[in-house]
């Protein structure tokens, strides 16, 4: 019997790599010390070594100003990004899209997946921020790190989105020529103006705007990029390939891209893409109108299903430790920019927040119906009411679980759509290209929406998630194909 043929819990085997060294390298920007939104953070990679993209990080801290205006960071520190693009000599191998801390959002609902609250500001505080500073219960106090360990270094660190996903991870960055990446920062309107720390309900609650100081804006501070370096002995791992290159002719390394489009859900939102592979299609809705507008500074949103002040203020459940006693059990808050909430009519898209997350009342006659289509062809047959889109979100990401803890959160704060165009896949799996190519054609991809639909007050932003491959021949010469 082949060993090949048998199990893994059988097989007598084993990988061997001899010479191996390990490294990290702290890359300073080239851009200022500190940026404040609306600008670009520069680095450049090491010329040679073995780089694992997988934990490229950059390294940050951040301060808020003016004081006194309840500045409140998002739940997710990539929301301060906008973009991030990634130049090989005079290559662009990974152009970005305007939404880089939309995507992470999104990454992070549908793969079932928690932001980290260690190091990406995981959640809104309330009255401690993440250095352990009591903000304090009076109005309008700032979360805006202008003393102790913030003022050290950096206290944050997030990855570089679709790159640090490339595959193989480890790249021989002396056959790719000087690698740039440029970070660009986001507008000020990612971030929350509340008037205390109180659940909703309460008397200087997050969920209530700042009664005083004016629009608050951010700067980051100590930029740095940290990669993680290998070297194998005598170049041994360079050489064979740079043999294979001069037989092959070039190699081929694969990289997720995303691409995003946004404008007003009329009912039917339109876009055209050209591309070798589509892997899967997303989508999420924003307020674009009243007091939840996500282009505007404004209070926090609580997440559906925990505490408030009282156990009648909104619904709650037990499984998150509330809806017994009053302000008990976990709570989480969430800013507008990232208020991700289907499109009904009813509840309605300016109705309190309490009121908002009541599906259960009697205006809600009808359900929410969505449908993807590619020119005629629809992605599903037939439109999917919501609680099938969170079914079919799942099979489409390769998850039991998307990171929500109930129904009304799912539809109330982290409403997500997806549709896959390609085969399942796993993480440890070698990349397939198995999606979608439209190169041939000129194919229009659609959302159409009907039943208890809004079709005036939101925004959609629909995303196509592309696999694309770089190929790197001989003297560093690269070329994308997408």
């Amino acid at each position: 019997m082949e060993m090949s043929s048998l199990p893994t819990s059988l097989r007598f085997a084993l990988n061997k790599v001899n010479g191996c060294s390990v490294n990290t390298f702290n890359i300073n920007s080239l851009s200022e010390s500190d940026v404040g939104s609306n600008s670009i953070i520069r680095f450049f990679l090491p010329s040679a070594g073995l780089c694992d993209m997988k934990t490229l990080k950059l390294n940050f801290s951040v301060s808020g100003t003016p004081t006194g205006s309840g500045l409140r960071f998002p739940a997710g520190i990539k929301h301060l990004i906008s973009k991030v693009e990634v130049m090989c000599g005079s290559t662009v191998i990974a152009q970005g899209n305007n939404f880089f801390g939309l995507e992470a959002d999104l990454k992070s609902i549908v793969r079932g997946k928690e932001v980290p609250r260690d190091s990406e500001h995981g959640e809104m505080v309330t009255r401690y921020d993440y250095t352990g500073l009591n903000i304090g219960g009076s109005a309008n106090a700032n979360e805006d790190y202008i003393q102790g360990l913030a003022t050290t270094g950096p206290i944050f660190n997030c990855d570089l989105g679709d790159i640090c996903e490339i595959s193989p991870r480890i790249i021989p960055l002396d056959l790719l020529g000087t690698c740039e990446i440029l970070v660009h920062t986001s507008s000020s309107n990612v971030l929350s103006r509340v008037k205390g720390p109180d659940l909703l309900g309460g008397s200087n609650p997050l969920t209530t705007v700042a009664s005083a100081g004016s629009a608050v804006d951010f700067t980051i501070k100590n930029a740095t990029l940290v990669a993680n370096m290998y070297a194998l002995e005598e170049s041994a791992y360079t050489m064979a390939v740079s043999s294979r290159i001069r037989d092959q002719g070039a190699i081929e390394l694969y990289i997720p891209q995303h691409i995003a489009y946004q404008q007003p859900f009329a009912g039917d939102a339109r876009i055209g893409v050209s591309a070798m592979c589509i892997n899967k299609l997303h989508a999420v809705f924003r307020r674009n109108n009243g007091s939840f507008d996500y282009q505007t500074q404004g209070p926090a949103v609580t997440v559906a299903g925990y505490a408030c002040n009282a156990v009648t203020t909104a619904s709650q459940y037990p499984w998150l430790g509330a809806g017994q006693l009053n302000v008990s059990g976990l709570a989480q808050f969430r800013g507008k920019i990232q208020h991700y909430s289907a499109p009904t009519l009813n509840p309605g898209y300016n109705d309190a927040q309490s009121a908002g997350m009541d599906y259960g009342a009697t205006d809600v006659t009808d359900s929410l119906r969505l449908q993807f289509k590619i020119n005629s062809a629809g992605c599903p047959q037939f439109q999917a009411n919501q609680s099938q889109w969170n079914s079919l979100t799942k099979w489409a990401n390769n998850t039991e679980k998307l990171c929500v803890e109930s129904q009304i959160e799912y539809l109330h704060n982290k409403f997500v759509i997806s549709y896959p165009l390609n085969l399942p896949t796993n993480e440890w799996e070698r990349p397939t290209l198995s999606g979608l190519d439209t190169r041939s054609s000129s194919s229009e991809i659609s959302l159409v929406g009907s039943g208890n639909c809004d079709t005036t007050n939101y925004d959609v932003c629909l995303l196509a998630e592309l696999g694309t491959i770089l190929k790197v021949g001989a003297g560093r010469s690269l070329e994308l194909l997408n």
